[in-house]
C-alpha cells in the first residue's frame, strides 16, 4: 500500500508537471521516482517505519520490547525527538480527526488540551498529508519521507531545467537537493516540507518576471500555497526572501516586463493567503496565547544571533565536511555544531567551484554570491547576525537556516558546471577542477583529524561520510580523465557517482523499522479499557514519554509543542518541571494540581515507590501502573469560587497553598461578586467529544461556577440549554462556564471564530479560481 501510493502520487505529479509546467521524458522520469528510494527505498518497499522510532524504546513501558525489534541501546539520532515527540503524534491526532469526520481543530491529547490545526506544523490542510493519512500513522511517516524527497528533486530538475539545462544535468541538481544534508534530516518536519519547495518558488518567481500572466501567476500560487500548507511559517518567510532577491535580479535583466511582473506576483501572494486562510488565521489567532511567542520575542530582542569566531568556522566547516555535521566538539570545546548546514558533498562543491570560474555569466556569479551569503548567515558571522536585530520580523527569525538555501544554490551551479562541461566538452577541465577541489578538501580534513577531537556517542550516525567524501570524487576524476569512455556513456556514471555519494553519506540518517515495532500492545494499559469516563495519564520521571500516549488513546497533561498556551505553562511549577528543552516532566506524583488535572493514572518504574494517595493497578515487565485516589472529574463544581482580575501568575502563586482544588477555584473576571458557597451541583456527562466537545447535565442548588480543566485557548464556546454564555478563565489557565440554578444542558465545544472566517475566505478564493478558470477556458475554446 506505502509503495503503492508513492508511486500513484509520484506519477500524478509528473502528469500535471508535464501538462503544466514543461515535459519530462520517460527515462527522466523514471530517475526522478527512483531517487528518493535510495534513502527511504527499505521502508517504502516493505511498508516499514522510516524515522526515529527507537525513541520510543528508551523507557519504561516500550523499553522491555525494543530487543524484539533491535533496539538495545540509545536512540540513534539524537537532533530527531522533535519527530518522535511532535510529528509522530501530531500525523495520529490529524488521522483521527479526519477519521471521525471531523475538521482538525483541537488535540486533547497532550498539554491538557492544544489546538491542532492552529499550530499549523501538523500540515493537517496539505494535500499530502491527506494521502498519508491512509497509512498508519507511524508509516505514514515514510510516505511523508519518500514524497518529500521526491517534490525536492523534481524541484531542482525543473528549476534547472528553467536555467537552460538539458535533463542530464538537471538531473544532478535533483540528486543534489533531493539528498541534501537538510532536507534528509528534516524531511519529517514542518520545515524539512517547507524547505523542498524553495526550487519551486524560484522557478515560479522566473516565469513571472519573465513571462508575466495567467500561467505564471498559478504557478506561483501553487508555490506559495504548499509552502504556507508545510507548516512553518519560519521557512516560508526565509523562502519568500531568497524568493524576492531572485525575483529582483531577474526584474533587472528583464525590465521591460518588470510592472506587469511585480503585479502578477502581488496577485499570487494575495490569491495565496486567500486559499490558505484556513490555516493562517487560526495561527496568526493562537500565536500571540503561546508561551513560545512571548519567550522568542524576549530572547532574540535581548541578544544577538551572533556566535563566537570559533563557532562560525565551524559552522562553515560543516558545510564543507559532512562527516562532522551534529558532530558534539569535544576539543576545542564548541558542543554540537551544524544543525543547520549546506552540505551536499565534495563532488558537488568541485562541480560548483568549475562552473564558477568556467561559465562566468550574471547568473554565475548571483548564485555564487548568494550562495556564500547564505552560507555566512547560516554560520551566525556577526556582521549579518547583528544587522539582522535592526529589521522588523529577522530579529525573531532564525536566520541560520538560510544554510538550506545555500545548499540549493551550490547544487544549482553545479547542475550548470555540468551543462557547462557538455556544451564545451571539456571533461579534462572539469576533472581537474575536481581534482583540484579534492586536494583542497582532503588537505582540510587532514588538518581537522588532526586538530579537532570529535566526542563519541551512541547518538552518531553517518559512519560512511569520510568514504563517501574520498572515494566519489576520485572515481569522478578517472570516469571524466578516461577519453575513452564516450560521454553519453560518462554522463549517467557521473550522476550515479553524484547519487551515489549522496545517498551513502544519508543512508543511516534514520533507521527504518517493521510497522509492528510502531506502538506494540501493553498489557499494562489493559485496566484503562473499562474506564469509560475521562481522564488522563503520566508517566512518573522518565517513565511513558509524551507522545506515545496518543497511540494507545490517552490523555496527557505533559507533551511538547511548537505553541504552548502561556497561563498553562506558568502553572508547571505547582505539578512539573522542564526537561531540559523537551517536555513537562513529574517527579512528584502528590502535587494537588495533579488531581485538578483530572490525572488519574501514572506509569512508573516497578522499584519505585508508591506515592501516598496512590495504589498499585498492574505490574508488567519493569513498570507499574497506578491509580490517584483524590483525582477530580475532567467537570467539576468546586465548593468555593473566588473571582479575580489578577494576572495569571499571581494566580499560580495563590494556588500553590490548596491542598484539594475541590474547595477553592478562581476565576479570572472582572465581576467583584463572591461566591463564599458556590453552586452545590450535581453534573452528568453525557458525552465528550475528542475534537474538542463536552455536553453534560449541571443540576445547580443556586447559582455557580462549573470547572473544566481544559486549557482555555481562544476559541471555546458555552452554551446553556442552546444560549451561548460568556466563558472565563479558572485556575489560571482552564474552562469556567457561570451556570444558573437548576437543571441544565451545558455545551462547550472548540469552534474558534478564526477558523470559521478562514474557512470562509478559503472556500470563496477556491471558488473564485474555479469559475475565472471556467470563463478563461471558455473565451479560449471561442478564440
Amino acid at each position: 500500500m506505502l509503495l503503492l501510493l508513492y508511486l500513484l502520487t509520484g506519477l500524478a505529479l509528473l502528469w500535471l508537471i508535464g501538462r503544466f509546467v514543461r515535459p519530462v521524458s520517460w527515462a527522466a522520469a523514471a530517475v526522478l521516482i527512483a531517487m528518493p528510494l535510495a534513502i527511504v527505498g527499505a521502508a517504502v518497499v516493505t511498508g516499514g517505519v522510516y524515522g526515529p522510532l527507537d525513541h520510543s524504546f528508551q523507557d519504561e513501558p516500550l523499553k522491555a520490547f525494543g530487543a524484539q525489534f533491535g533496539v538495545t541501546g540509545a536512540a540513534k539520532n539524537a537532533s530527531s525527538i522533535d519527530i518522535f515527540s511532535e510529528f509522530f503524534p501530531w500525523r495520529r491526532m490529524v488521522q483521527l480527526s479526519f477519521a471521525r469526520g471531523e475538521w482538525p481543530l483541537w488535540n486533547p491529547y497532550n498539554l491538557a488540551g492544544h489546538p491542532l490545526g492552529a499550530e499549523v506544523q501538523s500540515a493537517p490542510y496539505l494535500p499530502f498529508t491527506w494521502i498519508a493519512c491512509l497509512l498508519p500513522a507511524a508509516v505514514s511517516l515514510s510516505y511523508t519521507a519518500a514524497i518529500g524527497l521526491f517534490i525536492a528533486a523534481v524541484g531542482a530538475f525543473l528549476f534547472a531545467r528553467e536555467l537552460g539545462c538539458r535533463e542530464s544535468s538537471a538531473l544532478v541538481a535533483a540528486a543534489g537537493w533531493g539528498f541534501a544534508s537538510c532536507n534528509v534530516l528534516y524531511i519529517l518536519t514542518a520545515m524539512g516540507m517547507a524547505t523542498v519547495f524553495l526550487p519551486l518558488i524560484l522557478l515560479a518567481c522566473a516565469r513571472v518576471v519573465r513571462h508575466p500572466g495567467v500561467a505564471s501567476c498559478a504557478m506561483l500560487t501553487v508555490a506559495l500555497s504548499l509552502t504556507i500548507l508545510a507548516g512553518h511559517p519560519e521557512s516560508l518567510f526565509l523562502n519568500v526572501i531568497i524568493g524576492t532577491i531572485y525575483a529582483l535580479f531577474e526584474l533587472a535583466r528583464n525590465r521591460a516586463t518588470a510592472l506587469r511582473g511585480i503585479a502578477t506576483a502581488c496577485v499570487a501572494g494575495a490569491l495565496a493567503f486567500g486559499i490558505c486562510a484556513i490555516s493562517l488565521l487560526p495561527l496568526i489567532e493562537a500565536i500571540p496565547q503561546s508561551s513560545e511567542f512571548l519567550l522568542k520575542g524576549h530572547m532574540m530582542g535581548e541578544r544577538s544571533q551572533r556566535v563566537s569566531s570559533a563557532e562560525v568556522l565551524a559552522n562553515l566547516a560543516t558545510d564543507l565536511y559532512p562527516h562532522l555535521h551534529l558532530r558534539e566538539w569535544a576539543q576545542p570545546k564548541l558542543g554540537r555544531i551544524g544543525a543547520e548546514t549546506a552540505a551536499v558533498g565534495s563532488l558537488l562543491i568541485a562541480l560548483a567551484v568549475y562552473a564558477i570560474f568556467r561559465r562566468r555569466s550574471a547568473e554565475t556569479w548571483f548564485f555564487a554570491a548568494v550562495a556564500l551569503f547564505c552560507m555566512l548567515a547560516g554560520a551566525r558571522w556577526s556582521l549579518i547576525a547583528d544587522a539582522a536585530m535592526h529589521l522588523p520580523l529577522l530579529e525573531i527569525t532564525m536566520l541560520h537556516r538560510l544554510a538550506f538555501s545555500a545548499a540549493l544554490f551550490l547544487v544549482m551551479l553545479a547542475a550548470l558546471g555540468v551543462e557547462e562541461m557538455l556544451r564545451r566538452d571539456d571533461r579534462t577541465i572539469a576533472a581537474l577542477a575536481i581534482a583540484v577541489v579534492f586536494a583542497i578538501l582532503g588537505g582540510g580534513m587532514l588538518w581537522l583529524n588532526r586538530n579537532v577531537v570529535l566526542a563519541i556517542t551512541a547518538a552518531d550516525y553517518g559512519k560512511y561520510r569520510v568514504f563517501a567524501e574520498l572515494f566519489f570524487p576520485i572515481v569522478a576524476i578517472v570516469l571524466l580523465a578516461v577519453k575513452r569512455v564516450p560521454m553519453r556513456v560518462a554522463m549517467p556514471l557521473l550522476l550515479a557517482l553524484v547519487i551515489g555519494q549522496r545517498a551513502l553519506t544519508e543512508i543511516d540518517t534514520f533507521p527504518t523499522f517493521p510497522a509492528k515495532a510502531a506502538y506494540p500492545e501493553l498489557p499494562l494499559l489493559e485496566p484503562l479499557k473499562n474506564v469509560r469516563e475521562p481522564f488522563r495519564l503520566v508517566g512518573a520521571a522518565t517513565a511513558f514519554p509524551p507522545a506515545t500516549n496518543i497511540f494507545y488513546g490517552l490523555e496527557d497533561p505533559r507533551g511538547y509543542d511548537a505553541l504552548t498556551l502561556d497561563e498553562f505553562q506558568r502553572t508547571y511549577r505547582l505539578w512539573c518541571r522542564r526537561y531540559g528543552i523537551w517536555y513537562n516532566r513529574v517527579d512528584d506524583l502528590t502535587r494537588p494540581f495533579l488531581s485538578m488535572l483530572n490525572v488519574r493514572f501514572a506509569v512508573q518504574h516497578e522499584s519505585a515507590p508508591i506515592p501516598n494517595g496512590w495504589h498499585s493497578v498492574k505490574v508488567d515487565r519493569g513498570a507499574r501502573l497506578i491509580e490517584n485516589e483524590h483525582v477530580l472529574d475532567r467537570v467539576f463544581i468546586p465548593r468555593r469560587v473566588q473571582p479575580t482580575g489578577a494576572h495569571a501568575m499571581e494566580i499560580v502563586d495563590r494556588m500553590d497553598d490548596i491542598r484539594d482544588f475541590r474547595e477553592l477555584a478562581y476565576i479570572t473576571s472582572r465581576d467583584t461578586l463572591d461566591f463564599p458557597e458556590n453552586g452545590p451541583g450535581l453534573i452528568t456527562l453525557r458525552s465528550h467529544r475528542l475534537g474538542g466537545e463536552y455536553r453534560f447535565d449541571a443540576t445547580m442548588q443556586r447559582e455557580g461556577w462549573v470547572v473544566i480543566s481544559e486549557c482555555a485557548w481562544k476559541g471555546w464556546r458555552a452554551y446553556v440549554d442552546g444560549e451561548r454564555v460568556p466563558l472565563r478563565r479558572a485556575n489560571a489557565a482552564f474552562l469556567g462556564i457561570r451556570v444558573p440554578a437548576g437543571q441544565h444542558a451545558v455545551r462547550v465545544v472548540y469552534w474558534p471564530s478564526s477558523f470559521v472566517t478562514g474557512r470562509a475566505i478559503t472556500f470563496a478564493t477556491l471558488l473564485a479560481i474555479v469559475i475565472v478558470a471556467i470563463v478563461l477556458r471558455v473565451r479560449s475554446r471561442r478564440a
